[in-house]
């Protein structure tokens, strides 16, 4: 089977480099010609029917943006089947043959339950909590521990001037 139409949505929380991820799938459908589509706000927008083509244009000047220019929402519901099959159907109206779904568990956990309804799909690992098996560094987790690191660096050097200690908390696991 050739695919000629890529769906690519990113879900759950956001992470530095999902936007190199976009433009990579982008271009690389563009280049094979198959026609990139993408899924704004994950499967919330993929149940919504929230989908657009992209072009190179689309995806030329978002390698500096944090965060996901698709928007990213988590969506409880999915677990559902009768929620699914409207994610099938707005794949199906559009003519989508596959799915590159960028994202964390839940993501995947959502990418096994379409599979498992025969859509094709492919999982790219994008969490700062760095907790995909099979993957030693998932994307955003060495920018998020870098900025961390950072700004750790920057404190400590506040505190030992003023002769106090902190108590800090970073996102992730």
């Amino acid at each position: 089977m050739i695919i000629k139409r890529i769906g690519i949505l990113t879900s759950g929380g956001d992470a530095p480099g999902m936007n190199a991820a976009i433009r990579a799938a982008v271009r690389t459908c563009l280049n094979n010609n198959v026609e990139p589509y993408v899924i704004y706000d994950g499967y919330k927008g993929l149940v919504e029917g929230k989908i657009r083509e992209f072009t190179r244009n689309d995806v030329s000047t978002i390698l500096n943006k944090g965060g996901t220019i698709l928007g990213t929402a988590r969506l409880p519901e999915f677990k559902y089947e009768a929620v699914r099959q409207l994610a099938i159907k707005q794949l199906e109206k559009k003519d989508i043959e596959a799915l590159i779904c960028i994202g964390g568990d839940g993501t995947y956990r959502g990418v096994l339950k379409l599979h498992n309804f025969g859509i094709n799909c492919i999982g790219i690992p994008g969490t700062i909590d760095n907790d995909i098996a099979s993957t030693e560094f998932t994307i955003g987790f060495d920018t998020a521990v870098n900025t961390a690191v950072d700004a750790i660096d920057k404190l400590r050097d506040t505190c030992n001037s003023h002769h106090r200690c902190s108590v800090i908390e970073v996102m992730g696991r």
